[in-house]
C-alpha cells in the first residue's frame, strides 16, 4: 500500500498532504538548533558503557533515533522519488557558509544527505557507529530495519550501487557534466578476522578473495566498455578507472603483516621514517626454495603471496588489454611495507617505457601525506623511476586511517596487544592536521613541477609522470590550481584567484584531481566551474558492492567524516542541504 502511494502520480490531495507533512517535519528539525536531537542521541551513544543497562538504553535510543528518521522520510514522501544525482551550482564556501544557487539534486537526495550530514555532525555517535553496527545487524527483525535505513542513508549516500553494472547511468551522469569516475568495489578487511588463521574462516566453494579478483576484473570491463562507449578505442581521455585493495584479495591480510614484518627486519637502517621505501628485492623470499631462518612468514602465507602477485599482474594485463588505469589503496601502515613491494613491482613491469616513446603509467601508487616519510619517499621513487625506466603513477592523499595509527603506535609501545609493527617510538604519522596539510603541499608543488619537467624535455629521457591529486581541502585545491598557472602549465582567464583556468591535454593527461563520492560535491563542482579542459579533471572515488559487503567501508567513510573532512565541513555540508530544503519548500 505504502509503496503504491509513493510511485503512484501524485494527485492535488496527495501534493497538499505532502506539503504538510514536509512542512511541519522540517519545521520540527530546523527548530533543533544544529541538529540538538542528533547530538543528543550520540552523547547517549558514546556514554553508554557494556553493562545490560547500557545496552538495553543504546538499543531503545537508536529504535527511536531510526524510527524517528524513517518517519521523516516517509512522512514527506521522498522514498518512492528516483535518484536524481547532482548537478550542483554551489558556490565554494570552506568557511562553512551554505549561500549558492539552488542545486538540481532531488529533494529526496537533499534530506538524505541533511540526515547523513547531521549525523556525521556527532562525534559520540561516529565513533560508536561500527559497534553499534555489529550489534545491531546480529538481532533478527532489528536488522533488517537497521539495513534499511542504512541503504537509505549512507549506503544510498557514498555507494554508487549495488553491482558494477548498476553504477553506470551514474558513470553517464558524471561525464555529461565534464567528471570522470574512480571505480571500487569496496569490500575492506575486518580487523577482527585479520589474524584469524584460515582453517578458523569458513570454506565456500569459491574462496572470497577468488570472488574479489574476479570482480575486479569484471569492473575494468565494466569501465572499458563504457569508455569505448564515449570515445571508442582512443586511449586518451578515457576517465573510468578502477582501484584496488589488496587486502581483500587474499585469503588472511595478517599474510600481509607477516611480509611487512619480514621486509623492515632485512633492511638496512632506514634513511627515511617507517614504513620506509621499498626495494626490488623485498619480494624475493616470496620465491625462494625455503623460508629463512626466524622469518615470521609462514609457507601458508607464501602461498597466499605469490597467488595475491599473480592476481594483481592478472589485474593489470586485463587493464592494459583494456585501456583502464589501475590505482593501488594504501591502506594501514602495518600493510604498507608489503604494498609498496608489490607496487613497485607492478610499476617496473606495467609503467615501463615502450620503444622510447611516451606512455602514461597504468599503475598508479597511493602517497599518503599524513606519513612523515613521504617527501623522502616521494624523491627515492622518482630517481627509481629515472634510474629503471618506468613511469611513476601518484595519487597523492593526506590518509585515512589516522586516528587507528596513533592509538595502534600508543598500544604497541605500553606493552598492549596491537598491530602496529613500527619499531619508532612515535607513530609514523604527523602529530598535527597542519603538519599534514604542509606535507600535502609540499608534495603537490614538487609533482607540479615534475610534470612540468616532462613535458618541457624534448629527449626521450623524459621525467615520465602520472599525478592524481586526491583531496577534499579547498586550500590544497586552490594551490594546485594556481601552481599550474604560475608554472605555465595552465592560464587564466581573469584573475587568478577566481578565473577560469585552461588547462591543455598534454597536461590533463598527466594530472587529474578526485573527491570521494557523497562527500564534498561543492568543491567538485567548483573545480568542473573553474576549470576548462577537452576531457575530464574531476574524477569522484565511486565505490559499489551489496550493502553487507560495503558496511565497513560505511563505518569508516563515516569516521572519515571527522578525520578527513573535520566536523566543520560535515556542519557545512547540512547546513548547506538544509538551505537548499527550505528554499524548495518555502521558497
Amino acid at each position: 500500500m505504502a509503496r503504491n502511494l509513493l510511485t503512484r502520480p501524485f494527485s492535488e490531495p496527495y501534493l497538499m498532504f505532502v506539503f504538510l507533512a514536509r512542512k511541519s517535519a522540517l519545521r520540527t528539525s530546523f527548530r533543533c538548533s544544529q541538529g540538538a536531537v542528533f547530538r543528543r542521541l550520540g552523547q547517549r551513544y558514546a556514554s553508554s558503557q557494556t553493562t545490560a543497562t547500557s545496552t538495553l538504553s543504546l538499543r531503545r535510543g537508536l529504535r527511536a533515533g531510526l524510527s524517528g528518521s524513517l518517519i521523516v522520510l516517509v512522512g514527506t514522501g521522498l522514498l518512492g522519488f528516483n535518484r536524481v544525482y547532482a548537478d550542483s551550482q554551489i558556490l565554494d564556501d570552506d568557511k562553512g557558509g551554505v549561500d549558492g544557487p539552488t542545486s538540481r539534486d532531488s529533494l529526496g537526495k537533499l534530506l538524505r544527505t541533511y540526515i547523513v550530514y547531521s549525523m556525521c555532525s556527532i562525534p559520540g555517535l561516529i565513533d560508536a557507529a561500527p559497534r553499534m553496527l555489529d550489534m545491531l545487524t546480529s538481532v533478527p527483525l532489528v536488522r533488517e530495519v537497521t539495513q534499511a535505513f542504512v541503504r537509505i542513508t549512507f549506503f544510498d549516500q557514498f555507494v554508487g550501487g549495488d553491482t558494477a553494472q548498476q553504477v553506470v547511468p551514474l558513470l553517464r551522469d558524471f561525464r555529461s557534466n565534464n567528471m570522470g569516475a574512480l571505480f571500487a568495489y569496496s569490500i575492506e578487511v575486518d580487523e577482527k578476522e585479520a589474524t584469524l588463521s584460515t582453517s578458523e574462516k569458513k570454506d565456500t566453494e569459491e574462496p572470497t578473495y577468488r570472488r574479489i579478483v574476479n570482480e575486479m576484473i569484471h569492473s575494468i570491463d565494466v569501465a572499458a566498455d563504457f569508455e569505448d562507449e564515449i570515445a571508442g578505442n582512443a586511449l586518451i581521455g578515457r576517465r573510468t578507472w578502477v582501484a584496488v585493495k589488496m587486502t581483500a584479495l587474499l585469503p588472511d591480510a595478517q599474510s600481509l603483516v607477516n611480509l611487512s614484518s619480514h621486509v623492515i627486519a632485512t633492511r638496512k637502517p632506514p634513511s627515511i621514517p617507517f614504513p620506509g621505501c621499498p626495494r626490488p628485492t623485498d619480494l624475493e623470499v616470496l620465491y625462494r626454495d625455503s623460508l629463512p631462518t626466524s622469518c615470521p612468514l609462514t609457507p601458508e602465507d607464501v602461498v597466499s603471496l605469490r597467488e595475491l602477485h599473480a592476481n594483481l599482474r592478472r589485474i593489470c594485463t586485463r587493464a592494459k588489454e583494456r585501456g583502464v588505469k589501475i590505482i593501488l589503496d594504501a591502506e594501514y601502515s602495518w600493510y604498507q611495507p608489503a604494498i609498496d613491494a608489490l607496487q613497485l613491482s607492478l610499476m617496473r613491469e606495467f609503467n615501463k617505457y615502450e620503444d622510447g616513446k611516451s606512455i602514461q603509467p597504468l599503475v598508479y601508487g597511493t602517497f599518503q601525506a599524513y606519513l612523515r616519510r613521504t617527501l623522502s619517499y616521494l624523491a627515492q621513487s622518482f630517481e627509481d623511476a629515472d634510474r629503471n625506466r618506468y613511469i611513476l603513477g601518484v595519487k597523492l592523499v593526506r590518509g585515512a586511517y589516522h586516528p587507528f595509527e596513533v592509538a595502534a603506535q600508543e598500544a604497541r609501545i605500553a606493552g598492549e596487544s596491537s598491530m602496529a609493527i613500527s619499531p619508532d617510538i612515535q607513530p609514523p604519522v604527523w602529530t598535527s592536521k597542519e603538519e599534514t596539510d604542509r606535507c600535502y603541499n609540499e608534495c603537490a608543488k614538487v609533482l607540479i613541477q615534475r610534470i612540468k619537467q616532462d613535458i618541457e624535455s624534448s629527449t626521450t629521457e623524459r621525467q615520465h609522470i602520472g599525478v592524481l591529486f586526491g583531496t577534499h581541502n579547498w586550500t590544497s585545491i586552490r594551490l594546485i590550481l594556481k601552481e599550474l598557472v604560475k608554472s605555465g602549465l595552465a592560464s587564466v582567464e581573469g584573475d587568478i584567484e577566481n578565473g577560469v583556468v585552461t588547462i591543455p591535454d598534454e597536461v590533463t593527461e598527466r594530472l587529474t584531481m578526485g573527491q570521494l563520492y557523497g562527500m564534498n560535491d561543492a568543491l567538485s563542482d567548483y573545480l568542473v566551474q573553474r576549470t576548462k579542459s577537452s576531457v575530464p579533471m574531476v574524477i569522484k572515488y565511486v565505490p559499489y558492492g551489496a550493502l553487507s559487503e560495503v558496511m565497513p567501508y560505511l563505518s569508516r567513510r563515516a569516521i572519515e567524516n571527522k578525520s578527513v573532512l573535520d566536523n566543520r565541513t560535515a556542519e557545512a555540508e547540512r547546513r548547506r542541504a538544509g538551505k537548499q530544503i527550505w528554499a524548495r519548500l518555502f521558497g
